[in-house]
């Protein structure tokens, strides 16, 4: 029976600690896609950006192409399976900043839930070692 209690207790600990592992995981994902959308919203907001006219364009291979930027008009703004759309630079700016607010809550909620599960895998941890030294202080006294 003691056996089977320290079985369960270890078990559950670990699926804790996978739990908190994939949480991270899910948060460092989010934080790189919320650095792109910042970075895409800086973009259309710099003013430094719209006076230099000329950027570097990535093709791959680390390999890049200089372009003209032509801010006066509308933007490409990709909607799925290599599909864009034309859309305009506030519409663009508006959509950004939506999306930058959804990916920080979810990186907020997903932190708590990693709070919450990391003060459970604590509160198991510690009752599970005051226990086991419980147990050896018994054993002590019975020799």
């Amino acid at each position: 029976m003691e056996n089977e209690s320290r079985v369960n207790v270890t078990e559950e600990l670990n699926y804790l600690r996978s739990l908190i592992e994939s949480i991270d995981g899910q948060v460092n994902t989010l934080v790189r896609g919320l650095e792109e959308l910042r970075k895409a919203h800086l973009a259309l907001t710099d003013s430094n950006i719209a006076a230099s006219k000329e950027t570097r364009v990535a093709i791959g291979a680390g390999i890049f192409m200089e372009a003209t930027l032509k801010l006066g008009g509308k933007l490409l703004v990709p909607i799925g399976s290599d599909i864009f759309i034309h859309e305009d630079p506030a519409a663009v700016r508006t959509r950004l900043e939506g999306n930058m607010k959804e990916v920080e809550t979810s990186i907020s909620g997903l932190n708590s839930q990693r709070d919450e599960i990391s003060r459970r895998y604590d509160t198991i941890l510690a009752a599970a070692q005051s226990q086991m030294g419980a147990k050896k202080d018994v054993r002590r006294n019975q020799e």
